[in-house]
């Protein structure tokens, strides 16, 4: 990704003989950071540089410029540090696709022995997702909170994130491609269709979940994980009629020290995902 931003930006460079500068963008930063390969650099303008960004093509070419400070590492290399006190943060962005609906939902979850935590994340466009929600602490230290369930998808963007515990706060600022219209899992018919995402070669390969839960409860009786994208045929159960189903396919990339997961989600009652 990163060598056709630059072939597409040599392209607007002055003829020979002349000495060679970028075409006059607001992204000019960014380029100029990805030519010396600090993609620290590149990050920061990223963030800092969004607000200014006034047309669509200005903003896809911010995306474009995203996807290649990501590719080189994952984005592990980013100047993201997460608090001692907030072990292994992941941010879940999903499109939950349901019959005659689709549902954006924003996770946080990761681990700590503190149980005091309130959480703020501001989308670009400056609404905040997480003010109504409730944090879940299990017993070995992981925690986790869902957003309310949106009806609009998550752009692309500069997302606020802030963690407060007792006096402590953790505020980061997180630019993220968005979640919205992803088509890596379809029902064709009575079929369900997979088209996984195309990934830096520095990241985990795209990977399928399926899980079957209890109507009544949500509670999971059944969990499947296949790297290779390999759906299993659900299991024989009696109670087939009560349980809802869900099948994922997932990626997952880096900010620094916060996990990115993007999760397209195809979910139903469980007999009419048969196929």
């Amino acid at each position: 990704m990163m060598r056709s931003i630059i072939g597409m930006i040599l392209c607007l460079a002055p003829l020979a003989g002349q000495a060679a500068t970028l075409a006059s963008t607001p992204l000019e930063p960014v380029y100029h950071a990805l030519f010396s390969q600090r993609n620290d650099l590149a990050w920061q303008e990223l963030l800092s540089l969004w607000p200014q960004l006034t047309s669509a093509t200005q903003r896809t070419a911010w995306q474009q410029a995203l996807d290649a400070v990501i590719s080189g590492q994952c984005g592990n290399d980013l100047p993201v540090t997460a608090p001692a006190w907030l072990d292994h943060p992941t941010l879940v962005l999903v499109q939950r696709d349901i019959p005659l609906n689709r549902i954006y939902r924003v996770q946080l979850s990761g681990n700590s022995p503190r149980h005091d935590f309130q959480v703020s994340l501001t989308l670009p466009n400056g609404k905040e997702v997480m003010k109504a929600a409730e944090t879940e602490y299990d017993p070995d230290g992981q925690f986790r909170l869902n957003s309310q369930d949106l009806g609009e998808a998550l752009p692309a963007g500069v997302y606020h994130l802030t963690v407060r515990s007792g006096n402590d706060v953790w505020q980061q600022s997180l630019a993220l491609q968005g979640s919205g219209g992803l088509d890596w899992i379809q029902r064709q018919g009575q079929k369900i269709h997979l088209q996984p995402p195309v990934t830096a070669r520095a990241c985990p390969s795209p990977w399928l979940e399926q899980t079957l839960l209890r109507r009544s409860d949500y509670e999971q009786v059944w969990w499947h994980k296949s790297d290779t994208l390999q759906r299993l045929a659900w299991p024989p159960r009696d109670d087939a009629a009560e349980l809802w189903a869900n099948v994922s396919v997932i990626r997952v990339e880096a900010r620094g020290g916060l996990t990115l997961r993007m999760e397209h989600r195809l979910a139903g009652p469980m007999l009419t995902l048969q196929h």
